[in-house]
């Protein structure tokens, strides 16, 4: 199978299009906005002479992120940091696009990627051949996506048993106490500032392993060395809050509930609740989507990332249930989480299956 460099393959129609920034996304509109975020939509506009002039379909990459989407309509092109790459040479779209998906581009932090992409060759089959890949890979993904809509859904279930028990924290229909964050913790305190490495004695969580829909992801772990200060440990029941990243990402938080002994990084608050609030009460509610946009709100931006400080999160207002009712929430957290501990066991099973296909498929050995 013969092989074309990137730029062979590829050319950059990033330039000359419009881009609207994050503080412009509406929740719904006529036109989409594409951004390097992770959500395959990142909000919408009502602005046509904001719409992309380029020709559909294109790839999108995250040159922060390192994200990649595949966009077949018309879009309007989110904040800086989000690439277009329009296929030339007749190659197929979908082909190109599950062969840069399966690429294993080096994190630089929030610096710029693109310049590894750019060094990569592509294997380039003949067109029906690349075609038939492509279709195949297709189905197989169609089985991941559906798995990771049930977990999403499962997500959802969350927030909807909360507003059933609790109501709308906004309007507080049932006339809940209302406090401030921070009266309802023992203490809230930044983690560690010590470079993490690949080998070290205490495995330590950063941002990166909070994910959007509240869970702690072990799954790529860094380590601090030696002793670390019990300031910096957390233990089951604390409530990690991400305090700086990309503004739809500011603010995940989610519950640790072990293993010990863990470390937590300095772009990490972690909030330990006293005796009138329940971690997972608290976990719940800043995850909630009208609590991200008063987070939003409250944000401040420092070189393209959104900051909110340990002080800041703790003058929210939140409705305060009595303990009883928050231990019965939690009851029920237990079981979506038992539902998607599951799903996610399934969904580590397709996504290996799905490498194993395309290793396969890009090596020509898909028969």
């Amino acid at each position: 199978m013969s092989r074309s460099a990137f730029l062979e393959v590829f050319t950059d129609a990033t330039g000359g299009n419009p881009k609207l920034q994050t503080s412009g996304y509406l929740p719904q509109g006529a036109f989409p906005v594409i951004d390097q975020g992770k959500a395959e939509i990142a909000g919408y506009s009502d602005d046509a002479s904001l719409l992309a002039r380029v020709e559909p379909p294109v790839i999108i990459f995250g040159d922060h992120t390192r994200v990649i989407k595949y966009v077949d309509h018309p879009f309007i092109l989110g904040a800086d940091g989000t690439k277009v790459l329009r296929p030339i040479n007749g190659s197929d779209p979908r082909y190109l696009f599950h062969y840069l998906r399966s690429l294993e581009i080096p994190s630089a932090g929030y610096s710029r990627h693109y310049k590894f992409l750019k060094e990569v060759s592509i294997p380039v089959p003949l067109l029906n051949e690349q075609r038939r890949i492509a279709a195949i890979l297709d189905k197989a993904d169609e089985v991941r996506t559906k798995r990771r809509h049930a977990l999403a859904h499962l997500d959802v279930l969350a927030h909807s048993i909360f507003h059933s028990m609790f109501g709308d924290p906004i309007s507080n229909p049932m006339g809940w106490p209302i406090v401030r964050v921070g009266d309802a913790l023992e203490s809230a305190k930044y983690g560690s500032s010590e470079k993490a490495a690949l080998v070290g004695t205490t495995p330590v969580l950063r941002m990166n392993n909070l994910t959007y829909g509240g869970q702690i992801d072990l799954s790529q772990m860094k380590y601090l060395p030696g002793d670390v200060d019990e300031r910096f440990l957390v233990k089951p029941g604390d409530v990690l809050f991400n305090r700086t990243n990309s503004a739809e990402l500011v603010g995940k938080t989610a519950v640790f509930m072990g293993p010990e002994p863990m470390a937590y990084a300095g772009y990490l608050v972690r909030l330990r609740t006293s005796a009138s609030c329940r971690p997972h009460f608290l976990g719940t509610f800043m995850n909630l989507p009208s609590t991200k946009k008063t987070l939003r709100n409250m944000c401040k931006s420092i070189v393209g990332m959104a900051n909110i400080n340990a002080k800041e999160v703790q003058t929210i207002k939140m409705p305060l249930p009595p303990v009883e009712k928050q231990n019965d929430f939690e009851a029920r957290l237990m079981v979506i989480s038992q539902l998607k501990d599951r799903h996610r066991a399934q969904l580590g099973e397709l996504d290996a299956l799905f490498a194993s296909l395309q290793h396969r498929a890009f090596r020509g050995e898909l028969s």
